[in-house]
């Protein structure tokens, strides 16, 4: 491995990020850099592994994933999700947060994307808790851990770009990820439930089972949606991608010609910032690709290979060294450029040691996707700590709480495998 410009390539990234740079003009800036001073490669070279680095099938279904999303929020979804939630529990004291956690749980069943369902569910939700007396550090705490739970559930864009980086499969990664967000949702409602018993915070109505069924026929058509689309990866009629756009397409019938809750002249903004959001994400992966292609061509990966085997890591330590590497990524970038870069040189070694990548997967995932709601970076921090209008700092104590049950949870998923891939080997053996 050539030290000095591997050196640079890490160091230079984490600099201009300092200075305030975004991320991905971050990565690849100093990966052309570094390939104009210390290669002999042709400058286009670095245009050629960014463009093959979304030059992906399975990548494609992102945007619409992010559009189907967008179309939810924009034609009140959530709306339908929330009535329903509360009919099932908001009847146990401390109803709203339950509510909050549940229909983060059905709303990312249809989106994939915690931002998503941050500005979903929280711009509902978030006033409508503080009115009934929960704190407002509480409420933020339970909106922002549990949105992430979009990024869990199937469909996930992460693991999507897992999937595409690591050469596994995105249904296997796919029917793996719902064992552990039904897990996610229970640890959360249940430190809900020691909040409400400690603070004294109000039930809700209790709803009779007709009233239930009242709102499971209201929400019918959009509780059918990922039933659509995981139903359909996994049966083979369509993979992840045509899957994406059957979403769309059905976000759209249910919007404008059945609840007529959004119209063809809303469409033009929603299809703009799709196009935003897919563009930053593609640019991403993109110039991740083109530095992960420089450090192997430094031969980092052969290093890093080398050195797990001379340090002969069981299973518990590798774990451990994912853990460690992924909560402090997931501090300071995104979870898509993070899982480009680093996953291509961390796989080999899990294989190795008799791990499944699907495991491996979901382990790298959950991490990496709760770095949205820890500092600095903690995007949906920011954006739920913005809807409530109070500072990060004051959310941290009953951050900590939530994020608790997510370790509990975590520590599951790591010593008992089974029970992750139990599902996947039972619905699509081939996979696995």
């Amino acid at each position: 491995m050539s030290g000095i410009p591997v050196a640079i390539l890490i160091g230079g990234m984490l600099l201009l990020m300092l200075t305030g740079l975004p991320l991905a003009f971050s990565i690849f800036a100093v990966s052309t850099l570094v390939m104009m001073a210390y290669t002999k490669l042709p400058l286009w070279q670095i245009m050629q592994r960014f463009f093959a680095g979304v030059d992906s099938f399975v990548l494609t279904a992102i945007p619409f994933f992010l559009l189907a999303g967008n179309l939810m929020n924009s034609g009140k979804i959530t709306d339908k999700l929330i009535q329903l939630s509360s009919t099932m529990v908001g009847h146990i004291r401390g109803g709203l947060a339950h509510i909050n956690v549940l229909v983060s749980l059905l709303f990312g069943g249809v989106s994939g994307s915690a931002v998503a369902d941050t500005s979903g569910v929280g711009t509902i939700l978030i006033p409508a808790m503080a009115r009934k007396g929960y704190s407002t550090s509480f409420t933020v705490a339970v909106t922002v851990t549990s949105s992430v739970l979009g990024q869990i559930i199937p469909p996930s864009l992460i693991m999507i770009v897992y999937a595409a980086t690591a050469g596994t499969s995105v249904q296997a990664m796919f029917v793996a990820g719902i064992i552990p967000g039904v897990l996610l949702a229970g640890a959360m409602m249940l430190v809900s439930h020691v909040y409400a018993i400690k603070y004294d915070y109000p039930r809700e109505k209790r709803h009779t089972f007709l009233d239930f069924l009242r709102a499971l026929r209201k929400s019918f058509l959009v509780l059918l949606m990922p039933v659509i689309i995981i139903g359909g990866v996994l049966s083979g009629v369509c993979t992840a991608t045509e899957s994406a756009v059957i979403a769309v397409v059905y976000t759209l019938i249910i919007t404008i010609f059945i609840e007529k809750t959004l119209t063809f002249g809303e469409l033009p903004p929603i299809f703009i910032q799709t196009a935003k959001s897919t563009a930053v994400t593609l640019f991403c992966i993109g110039a991740a690709t083109a530095f992960g292609y420089l450090l192997a061509y430094f031969r980092t990966n052969e290093y890093i290979f080398q050195v797990m085997r001379e340090m002969e890591l069981t299973q518990t330590s590798y774990i451990i060294f994912l853990v460690v590497l992924f909560t402090i990524l997931g501090m300071f970038m995104d979870a898509t450029p993070a899982i480009c870069i680093f996953v291509p040189f961390i796989i080999p070694a899990g294989i190795e040691l008799g791990m499944h990548p699907v495991h491996v997967g979901m382990i790298i995932c959950l991490v990496i996707a709760f770095g949205l709601v820890t500092p600095p970076y903690g995007l949906c921090l920011l954006l739920g700590c913005q809807i409530a209008g109070i500072a990060p700092q004051k959310v941290f104590r009953d951050l900590l709480f939530m994020m608790l049950a997510v370790a509990v949870t975590l520590l599951i998923i790591i010593f008992i495998p089974d029970l992750i891939l139990w599902l996947p080997r039972l619905v699509v053996p081939k996979y696995m």
